[in-house]
């Protein structure tokens, strides 16, 4: 009797476990997810895409905003800078009016411009203009680093579903594993230790689930924080497929990257500032009018009451050339300092570009031995434990151990494959070839 309960249950348990087998298909390549996780996220309510993340940080997010609105304001300064100095005017009561030759002084009034050196007012609106240029340059370099924050957190969103949907896949496979371990153990022909093997397992995915949804919470608070969306925290959402990494193409690095364009205006306004401060060495000029209220008197034929005008001219010597020969000094510093930052950021750029593109290299190569070999390897060896299995040939352990070795692959190669995003992202950066939507496009597209 025994036998033929054997055999039966070999029968029930190929019914069960070959048409799950038969089911499970390779782990597609990137396009091949794409397109499935798209026909996923379609049927979803609420659907987190990367485009409107990177639209919505560029009109809310708030250091963005501060760093547009500093930049602003640096543009009104060139105006300040370059404007002549403030007239002075001025007026004077006599309660006891000085008697002149030409009668009783009662009041005075004068009206006097200085007018700095010619040349002057024009280098200091350059530095100024320098200023804002690099303020410009600022906001801009922050808009790309935060482009760059927003798609690697946008990755791992996009990982974390995927292996999610991997890891309830194995656990619906365990769940059958365990029920038919636990009826072979009952019959006499399974041992104990491939029950406990199959619960084991099954509780080890329960505590990477619990790590992922912590992962997944982590990621959309800083997609709250850098889109300035507080609803992300209480959203159920699903992501969209990010778009294949499309092949680096460095070109001219530094004539997109903005940090390179600010600090050339760094150099640009030391230079300025040299200048500024030579000639600052010459003196300034000042002119001025004089008005004087004179009331008439009896006592002579020449008070006759007649107002007076008189006209000023004066010059502004720099007697004391220390202020100036410091200010020159300190310019020449601050031009050999951004010189210097320059440099050091070029070879970082390059090099990094270097480095980065030898990882992408690297990450592509792992991803099509994932594909065209070892996951085509895991599916065949687990199709030939499966037959095994059922014709007695191999133990339980063998199957759940071929199973395994499958679902790490295909958890392995979600795992590259979004480093390889995150990389690609990171060259981009680099490269000054990410950034985020214009203001105006955003405002214009909503």
């Amino acid at each position: 009797m025994l036998p033929v309960l054997l055999s039966a249950w070999m029968l029930v348990s190929a019914w069960i476990l070959v048409p799950r087998f038969a089911a499970a298909q390779p782990v597609p390549s990137s396009a091949q997810v794409s397109l499935q996780s798209s026909a996923e996220a379609a049927s979803a309510d609420s659907t987190l895409r990367l485009s409107a993340l990177l639209q919505e940080a560029a009109s809310a997010n708030p250091s963005l905003q501060a760093a547009r609105l500093r930049a602003e304001a640096r543009r009104s300064r060139p105006a300040q800078a370059s404007a002549l100095p403030d007239p002075v005017a001025g007026a004077t009561y006599f309660p006891r009016s000085i008697v002149t030759a030409r009668g009783a002084q009662r009041t005075q009034w004068r009206l006097q411009q200085s007018i700095p050196f010619p040349g002057t007012r024009s280098l200091r609106g350059d530095v100024a203009e320098l200023e804002a240029v690099a303020a410009e340059a600022d906001a801009d370099a922050l808009a790309q680093t935060l482009a760059l924050e927003i798609r690697r957190a946008y990755y791992t969103l996009h990982r974390v579903q995927e292996e999610r949907r991997v890891i309830r896949r194995f656990q619906s496979d365990l769940r059958q594993f365990e029920d038919a371990a636990l009826t072979q153990y009952e019959v006499g022909t399974e041992g104990q230790p491939a029950v406990l093997k199959a619960q084991i397992e099954r509780q080890r995915l329960d505590l990477r689930m619990e790590a992922l949804a912590a992962e997944r919470r982590s990621a959309l608070q800083r997609l709250a924080r850098l889109t300035g969306r507080s609803s992300l925290l209480e959203a159920t959402v699903a992501v969209a497929p990010p778009q294949d990494p499309a092949p680096a193409r460095p070109g001219r690095v530094l004539d997109r990257r903005p940090e390179a364009e600010a600090l050339q205006a760094n150099i640009n306004r030391a230079a300025t500032e040299i200048a500024l401060a030579r000639k600052e060495t010459w003196p300034d000029f000042t002119l001025g009018v004089q008005y004087v209220d004179i009331a008439e008197r009896d006592l002579t034929p020449t008070m006759d009451g007649r107002d007076a005008f008189a006209l000023r001219v004066g010059v502004q010597v720099p007697l004391w050339r220390g202020k100036q020969r410091a200010q020159i000094e300190e310019a020449q510093i601050e031009r050999r300092r951004a010189q210097a930052e320059l440099e050091a950021f070029e070879l970082e750029v390059r090099t990094r570009v270097a480095d980065l593109q030898r990882q992408i290299d690297r990450q592509q190569s792992q991803l099509q031995l994932l594909e065209d070999r070892l996951l085509p390897k895991a599916e065949t060896a687990l199709d030939a434990a499966l037959s095994a299995y059922q014709t007695g040939t191999s133990s339980f352990l063998d199957l759940l151990d071929a199973q395994r070795t499958l679902f790490q692959l295909r958890l392995q190669r979600i795992g590259v494959y979004t480093r390889l995003l995150q990389t690609t992202a990171e060259l981009e950066r680099t490269t000054g070839r990410v950034t985020l939507p214009s203001p105006e496009s955003t405002s214009s597209s909503r």
